[in-house]
């Protein structure tokens, strides 16, 4: 019986031994927070469109100058935001909405395993990627930034916060994150999550609320507005929003 009991113990301390260098090992790189900015509201870009249910605005991605450039690795997001000023709870699905180009061509959005395919496809990804685990980049050197255009207090798509998503996508030990450079596989995973965490989420808009996301098409198609379907209490409202540059 005394030998089971220390059998027992030792396979514990072992098992948590394990553990702790599993855990370890995957805090080896924290990705950085993108930068947040204040809250954004639809209402005040010049092109949104204003009803009394509802305020809807798009703004195009800005790169920030550090990490991809999502123009170059193959897409052209759009941030698209809907403030609910009524009652109901309606929902925009990612899949009706399109990009409109040049003379009404209209281009749907990627869904996101395809958005990521793009960048991981693409020179500037491959480029990026050399730079953070060759190049030993770390810390924001390595964000992809999708965040600098979303507020900080967008919870309700995101739960805990965009940021808090990003930067507890790899672990940490004992609270402390560490900032040595990833690994390939790090950087793809940090870099398909900024993707996955700011896309467009099909969710019902509480009354009061404001939901913010990005729709991904392709690049250098000219897109220069959305067409957005708004569904609620079985009605369905679409719209033509043109796509701003951001103003703040």
């Amino acid at each position: 019986m005394n030998a089971t009991v220390r059998f027992a113990g030792l396979l514990r301390v072992f098992l948590a031994l394990a553990l702790s260098l599993s855990l370890f090992a995957c805090a080896t790189y924290t990705p950085p927070n993108p930068q947040i900015n204040g809250v954004v509201d639809p209402a005040m870009l010049p092109s949104a469109v204003r009803t009394p249910q509802w305020d809807i605005g798009a703004v195009r991605y800005a790169w920030g100058g550090k990490g991809i450039n999502y123009y170059e690795a193959g897409l052209t997001p759009a941030l698209l935001l809907v403030r609910n000023k009524s009652g109901a709870s309606p929902i925009v699905y990612a899949e009706e909405c399109r990009g409109i180009g040049p003379g009404g061509v209209e281009y749907p959005p990627y869904p996101v395993a395809q958005a990521a395919e793009v960048v991981f496809a693409s020179t500037a990804y491959k480029k990026s990627a050399e730079a953070a685990v060759v190049g030993g980049l770390t810390g924001a050197a390595v964000g992809a930034g999708l965040g600098a255009l979303i507020g900080s207090g967008f919870n309700y798509g995101w739960g805990a916060g965009p940021g808090a998503l990003i930067g507890a996508g790899i672990g940490a030990v004992g609270g402390a994150a560490l900032t040595q450079q990833p690994s390939m596989e790090q950087y793809r995973a940090t870099v398909y999550q900024d993707i996955a965490t700011y896309a467009w989420r099909a969710a019902p808009i509480a009354p009061g609320g404001l939901m913010p996301g990005y729709l991904y098409f392709p690049a250098n198609l000219g897109i220069h507005s959305l067409r957005v379907v708004l569904r609620y209490d079985q009605h369905a409202q679409t719209f033509i929003v043109p796509i701003n540059n951001p103003v703040w």
